[in-house]
C-alpha cells in the first residue's frame, strides 16, 4: 500500500516537533524508570496537539523484532502498552529528502498489544487528553498499523538512536487514523502524537477496537 507524496512529506515537517523533548529513561543506578506524566511536556489546549511520552522500561528480542514495554504515570495510575517493532526497517526517505514509496511503507512492522489494566488506563488517558469519553479500555486484539519509516537511514532498533515513523491505524470511524511516533532507544523514550486534532476520535477508536 502506498500513500501520496504530500502525506509522506508531512512526516518530514513534523520531525522537529516530535524530537523536541528528552528525559533520561534511566535512574542514577542504571535501572529503568517510568515517571513521565502525560501533560508534563504538553498541556492540551485548542491550539495544541499534545504528545504522549512513555519510558521504555523493558525490552527483549526475538529473531526479527524488538519487544518493548512502555510505561508512564497518570497521577497515581500506571499506564502502558507493549510495542513490537522489526529490528531492521528500511529507510523511507531518500538521500535527497524525498519519500521512498517503494521501500518506506511496511505493513505490521510496528505492533501494539495490551498489557492489561495499564493499557486500559492508557486508552482512558488518551481519551481524556483528547477530551473524549473514557468509557472503554484497550482492545485485546493486536494493532498492526501500516508504518512509514521517516528515516534517511535503515532503522536498527537493536542499537541506540532516534527513529521516527508515521503510522496509519484501521478504525471503525472512517479512513486510517494517522499518528507520528518516535523511538529513542538511547534515552529509553517512546513518543506518540496524532497527526492533528481530526485524528483524535479515529485513534481512540483504533485502540478501543470499536
Amino acid at each position: 500500500m502506498k500513500r501520496d507524496l504530500v502525506s509522506a512529506i508531512i512526516v518530514l515537517l513534523s520531525l522537529g516537533v516530535l524530537s523536541s523533548c528528552g528525559n533520561s529513561g534511566k535512574n542514577e543506578d542504571g535501572s529503568s524508570k517510568h515517571d513521565v506524566k502525560i501533560g508534563q511536556y504538553h498541556i492540551p489546549s485548542a491550539s495544541e496537539n499534545p504528545s504522549f511520552y512513555l519510558s521504555l522500561v523493558k525490552s527483549r528480542q526475538t529473531d526479527s523484532t524488538v519487544v518493548f514495554v512502555a510505561k508512564s504515570l497518570r497521577e497515581a495510575d500506571t499506564i502502558g502498552v507493549q510495542i513490537e517493532i522489526l529490528k531492521n526497517m528500511p529507510a523511507g526517505i531518500t538521500p535527497d529528502g524525498m519519500p521512498d514509496e517503494d521501500n518506506g511503507f511496511t505493513e505490521g512492522a510496528i505492533k501494539f498489544t495490551s498489557i492489561g489494566t495499564n493499557s486500559d488506563e492508557l486508552v482512558a488517558a488518551m481519551a481524556h487528553v483528547f477530551k473524549l469519553p473514557e468509557e472503554k479500555g484497550m482492545t485485546t486484539a493486536t494493532l498492526a498499523p501500516l508504518a512509514f519509516s521517516s528515516n534517511k537511514k535503515d532503522a536498527d532498533l537493536t542499537k541506540n538512536g532516534t527513529y521516527t515513523f508515521k503510522l496509519f491505524f484501521e478504525n471503525q470511524i472512517g479512513p486510517e487514523a494517522e499518528a507520528f511516533v518516535v523511538f529513542d532507544t538511547y534515552k529509553r523514550l517512546f513518543e506518540f502524537r496524532a497527526k492533528d486534532s481530526t485524528q483524535y476520535k479515529p485513534l481512540v477508536s483504533a485502540f478501543q477496537g470499536q
